[in-house]
């Protein structure tokens, strides 16, 4: 069985205007100190070395990149002494094209990092300036030449759509950017106004026009078609890959591998439960250096919560799921299941169900509805 580990690195040099992860800007003088507590806090897990070796490691943020090269590769040498490394394993690295440099993409290169993830987030200095941005378009280009010189053949580049304000062109030109550039996987994002950021409140204060709902599924709409013309595998909801390069670690997740995640705030699912660290950076480096476990807390997931995580995730992916047999009768048995064939956003054969393009579009409505037809259903 597949077990992958997800490092967080919290420390970022902006706060995004969208951004509602758990980061800190500053706090320089924090960032030899975090290495080494996670890298104690990995030390904490020996006794999880029996599901290794790591099949994927993926380090988040925030920034990873910021880090030095020898704080990253030292975290990396503790995770593979403590469950070792798969051969080859996936080794992802979240970077900001505004930390990009060549020697230290190569430092990562020969350290066994092997794909790096760029959040570039549009090819616009327009769309970057009102994302909140300090990179540029021309600037975000280098940073993937950079990655590509030092030794890069698996790269995936992060972008958002429907950008208050920006004209259909300004998305087209991305998209048309992305596919000269020709990147291994390609994410793309619906900007969402999240409670507490900076969008939020210019929401409330009406200077912020939200794009609407038809534009926002136009865009989405034609990247899908575009990107699938191209070549790319639509597998996920919001992901595209070249064949054979999908997020292997982010695959994980979509189908229930279990996965240890390390650091600030961090969430980890073993044996059936999840738990999740303190989200504060003193809480977790007190609880760490007094060789205490940095968890806030934990749940253990009831079957019928672990059915909706199943399906919801599930359904996200091209290869939908496996209906058990009275999930299977359930389904059969309610008309809603009809509809949505009709309509063509559903596709059954067998005990084998998934969303069509169209779809893609709902996958959540439609995950929530399919989980309370069988819910129902088992009521009966």
């Amino acid at each position: 069985m597949s077990f992958g580990l997800y490092v967080h690195i919290p420390f970022c040099p902006q706060r995004c205007p969208y951004c509602a992860f758990t980061i800190l800007t500053g706090h320089t003088a924090f960032y030899s100190r975090y290495v080494e507590a996670v890298c104690s806090e990995l030390r904490q897990w020996h006794s999880l070395a029996h599901k290794g070796p790591l099949q994927t490691v993926f380090f988040g943020g925030g920034t990873p990149s910021l880090l030095a090269p020898e704080h990253l590769q030292h975290i990396l040498d503790t995770a593979r002494s403590v469950f070792g490394l798969a051969a080859p394993a996936e080794v992802t690295l979240e970077a900001n094209p505004s930390t990009a440099d060549a020697q230290k993409f190569a430092a990562l290169r020969a350290g066994g990092f092997n794909r790096l993830s760029l959040g570039v987030q549009a090819f616009n200095d327009a769309d970057l300036q009102t994302l909140g941005r300090w990179h540029s378009a021309a600037e975000a280009e280098v940073a993937y030449d950079l990655a590509r010189r030092a030794g890069f053949h698996n790269i995936n580049i992060d972008v958002i759509f429907s950008v208050p304000g920006a004209p259909r062109t300004h998305w087209r030109h991305t998209v048309q950017r992305l596919l000269a550039l020709a990147p291994e996987h390609i994410s793309t994002y619906a900007l969402t106004i999240e409670e507490g950021t900076r969008l939020a409140r210019r929401y409330r204060q009406g200077r912020l026009q939200p794009v609407t709902e038809e534009e926002d599924a136009w865009a989405y709409e034609w990247g899908m078609e575009t990107l699938v013309a191209a070549g790319y595998e639509h597998y996920e909801v919001s992901n595209f890959a070249r064949p054979g390069r999908r997020s292997q670690h982010n695959w994980g997740y979509w189908q229930g591998v279990e996965y240890l995640g390390v650091g600030l705030s961090a969430h980890s699912f073993l044996d059936g439960r999840r738990h999740w660290n303190v989200r504060t950076i003193r809480a977790y480096l007190a609880a760490i250096e007094a060789a205490q476990s940095p968890c806030e807390d934990h749940e253990r997931l009831t079957a019928k919560a672990a059915r909706q995580e199943r399906v919801w995730l599930g359904l996200r992916t091209c290869e939908g799921i496996l209906l058990q047999d009275a999930e299977r009768r359930a389904l059969l048995s309610h008309p809603k299941l009809q509809a949505m064939l009709d309509t063509q956003l559903l596709q059954l054969v067998a005990s084998h169900v998934w969303l069509t393009a169209a779809g893609f579009l709902v996958a959540d409505a439609i995950a929530v509805e399919v989980c309370n037809i069988i819910e129902r259903g088992e009521d009966l």
